[in-house]
């Protein structure tokens, strides 16, 4: 049986004092009748314990108090006012004013340590209207309106604070109905929501009295729910089935600001299905878990800063499913789970070490240990109506997660220890994670490659990872608003695949580890674009084997390590991509054909990401490490006794200590570093046939002639020789970038040879310089015919 029971209980003697009161003949006289009832109250309210009891296991929220907001010892107040309308339905129209709830912990079966403690300030109105319902299916009926107004919420642990300001909210439910759920043997309630729309705005998201930002948005849905008694664990606990439908609404947004600049997403809907979510108290932790989840959801217009280009549109498919031997499920504990430092990779150690300094069994926070099984996921991105899909994404895993708020450090100057951080940790996440591979045009067009351009970010095709982390975020970017980012992560024992087809064969980097440290990493939004600004970055990645063909069995190219030193380095993604281009030539559109080239408008959507890489000598870093750029390669290994080949027993290849400058000299600088500019876009382009003949489809054409769809399905092909100006509207849709890469200045300190039988590199050449260097081409992927 599960159990509700409230204990210590102290009201204010504004409540406890009420009774009745007669009233004289003569103050009856002045007396006139009117309809409904109005309460005023006026309360002070704490409350010790609420304990939810499940299985014997306690949910508890302790040191619970309501009072005013000015001061939450002394009462607040509030107006009630109960109406009979004319239809029968009753309505409770309730104003209250400026109020503070605070709950001073919530803990498990009496656990040292608690989620944290949180506050609630606010100020608002409701009305509910409750009828007998107008079907048999339904007990009953009603309708709900509710508005806050300046209010504040605060999650707190171990004295540091995360809060939301100045939020506001306006919900409306037009109709919401109640009745019974019927799900095979089981009985319980069901909830039908016709109109739900509502509206928030937050005047600060805010650490430490910063503000990261604000939020803001607008949302229309509809839905339904049945909640059951029974969960996953146990004869006790609550199950949902539930559906919920984002309208199809103009008006639907969600915007973030940033000092003035917002990054917005609007004109969206989708849908989301939950089967057999649960929620169970367990001994000493929450256990949430689902057996399948999906949706859909899709944004028809995204802005960056104050362009006028929109970026494009999305539109996400997902599926979470129990399978591949993991299941969809998030265990929560209260309090700081550390790991087992002698667990972790030696090289992650002194990092871990350092981010649970100063807690204990006793220290505030939240602790996660999370499974998860995505099936399947398509990811579209929509260009002046043209689409390319991210297909196949799968991923599966599990690991613990921590997080929590506290004071930090930013500078490792004890005297200026006065940034609020949120802290996330994650220990032991092993994983997987896969992409088929692109589709162009539409969502069942074959697949093809082109993936290969994430990789400039850092976004691999296929990876199986096992990954500790450690991210201190802190609010304040380059501008004063914004978030920074300063972290520490290890990758061990990973594969990464490179350049991969849907069946997993490709280019496979395997038995990497790679460790990253990130300092001052800076996000805003500017009036351009999103930017990220990296202060201080260093990494190792070592790769055991670069393998062609299967991950496991493919041949080996050998190992390779790169060494990274980067500082002052960036990222900006702005909208717009390349715009009217001539592909192959140089020229206008007079007179790109005639210099040779291809002229294409591809329109004023798209997005422009330009990374800059600041290559820094070698020297210390923040944490008084030595860093440098290097890159080595080496093969012709010994192998061991498991025909294993030893690192640093073979042949090598180094080039040492590379760097950027902007060439001036003894005055140096290195503002402009090594830059790539990709402009993205999708658009038609024209697909040769290779050879005279049939292709891998059967269809016949001559060598030079254009593959050109029946329809605008593009769904059947034929090849045409000289394709008119309506055939060329219907060419292969490809995945467009218009790349640009360039540097002032990158020197080699040197270029080694080591040979395995002796003891130091040789140097082959020293201080290499290259200047000036200036590139751009125009790159499509369509399918391989």
């Amino acid at each position: 049986m599960k159990k509700i029971i409230i204990s210590s209980l102290v009201a204010a003697p504004s409540l406890l004092n009420a009774g009745l009161v007669p009233m004289a003949d003569q103050e009856l006289q002045t007396v006139n009748a009117q309809a409904g009832i109005t309460l005023e109250t006026s309360s002070h309210l704490t409350v010790g314990d609420i304990t939810y009891t499940e299985d014997a296991n306690r949910l508890q929220l302790q040191n619970i108090e309501r009072g005013s907001q000015a001061d939450i010892s002394l009462p607040s107040s509030s107006k009630q006012v109960v109406d009979v309308l004319a239809d029968g339905s009753l309505q409770i129209n309730s104003e209250v004013y400026p109020t503070s709830l605070s709950i001073g912990a919530i803990r498990i079966n009496d656990t040292a340590a608690s989620f944290g403690q949180f506050r609630l300030n606010y100020s608002g109105t409701n009305t509910i209207k409750v009828g007998a319902s107008s079907s048999l299916d339904n007990f009953l009926e009603g309708s709900f309106q509710t508005s806050i107004s300046d209010a504040e919420l605060i999650w707190t642990t171990n004295g540091s604070s995360v809060s939301f300001d100045d939020i506001g909210y306006n919900a409306n439910i037009t109709r919401l109905a109640i009745g019974e759920a019927v799900d095979g043997s089981r009985t319980g309630l069901n909830f039908d929501l016709d109109e739900f729309s509502y509206s928030f705005s937050t005047g600060g998201v805010k650490l430490g009295g910063v503000s990261l930002g604000t939020l803001a948005g607008q949302l229309a849905l509809s839905g339904d729910a049945q909640i059951f008694a029974g969960g996953r664990d146990g004869a006790e606990g609550i199950s949902l089935n539930a559906s919920l439908s984002i309208l199809d609404d103009p008006t639907n947004y969600v915007r973030f600001t940033d000092d003035g600049n917002s990054l917005f997403m609007g004109n969206f809907s989708g849908a989301l299905n939950v089967i057999n979510l649960t929620f169970d108290v367990m001994s000493d932790h929450l256990l949430l878990g689902y057996d399948q989840l999906d949706g859909s959801f899709n944004a028809n217009q995204i802005l960056i800063g104050d362009s006028s280009n929109p970026v494009g549109a999305i539109q996400l498919d997902f599926l979470f499913k129990d399978g591949n031997g993991y299941s969809n499920r998030m265990a929560f504990y209260p309090g700081i789970r550390q790991p087992v430092y002698a667990n972790l990779p030696v090289a992650i150690q002194p990092y871990a070490t350092s981010f649970y300094s100063g807690l204990n069994s006793s220290s505030d926070g939240i602790s996660a240990a999370v499974e998860w099984n995505l099936a399947n996921a398509e990811a579209a991105y929509i260009d002046n109506g043209r689409m390319v899909v991210v297909s196949g994404i799968e991923s599966y895993g599990r690991g613990d997660l921590t997080l929590d708020v506290r004071s930090f450090d930013h500078d490792n100057n004890a005297g200026t220890a006065d940034k609020t951080a949120i802290a996330m940790g994650m220990n032991r996440v092993q994983g997987s994670y896969s992409i088929d591979g692109l589709r162009v045009g539409n969502k069942t067009a074959p697949i093809q490659g082109g993936a290969e351009l994430l990789l400039s970010l850092e976004v691999f095709q296929a990876m199986d990872f096992n990954l500790d982390g450690y991210t201190l975020i802190t609010a304040g970017g380059v501008s004063g608003g914004g978030i920074q980012i300063d972290g520490d992560y290890l990758f061990s024992d990973t594969n990464i695949g490179l350049s991969i087809d849907e069946n997993g064969n490709g280019v496979w980097a395997t038995g990497v580890n790679y460790d990253m440290h990130l300092r001052g990493i800076q996000v805003d939004v500017s009036n351009t674009g999103l930017s990220v600004n990296r202060t201080e970055q260093w990494s190792t990645m070592n790769i055991d084997n670069m393998r062609w063909g299967d991950k496991n069995s493919g041949r080996s190219l050998g190992r390779i390590q790169l060494e990274r030193f980067e500082k002052g380095s960036s990222l900006t993604i702005n909208p717009g991509g390349s715009g009217a281009v001539c592909v192959g030539a140089s020229g206008d559109a007079a007179s790109c054909a005639s210099n040779g080239g291809r002229w294409e408008d591809r329109g004023n959507e798209g997005m422009t990401v330009a990374l800059k890489a600041a290559f820094a000598p070698e020297g210390p870093t923040s944490d008084g490490s030595i860093a440098r750029n290097r890159l080595t390669w080496e093969n012709n290994r010994n192998l061991d006794g498991s025909g294993n080949p030893i690192n640093g027993t073979g042949t090598q290849i180094i080039f040492d200590s590379y760097s950027t400058s902007d060439g001036l000299g003894v005055a140096d600088t290195n503002d402009y570093g090594f830059q790539a500019n990709l402009k993205i876009d999708v658009y038609e382009t024209k697909v040769a046939k290779k050879f005279t003949g049939a292709d891998d489809n059967g269809i016949i054409g001559n060598q030079g002639d254009e593959l050109i769809y029946d329809d605008a399905s593009r769904t059947t092909y034929t090849y045409v020789a000289n394709p008119t100006a309506a055939q060329l509207a219907l060419r292969p849709q490809g995945f467009a970038v218009q790349g640009n890469v360039s540097f002032k200045d990158l020197q080699i300190d040197q270029v080694q040879l080591k040979h395995p039988d002796v003891a130091l590199p040789q140097t082959v050449f020293s201080g290499i310089v290259m200047q000036n260097l200036n590139m751009t081409t125009n790159l499509t992927a369509t399918p391989i015919r």
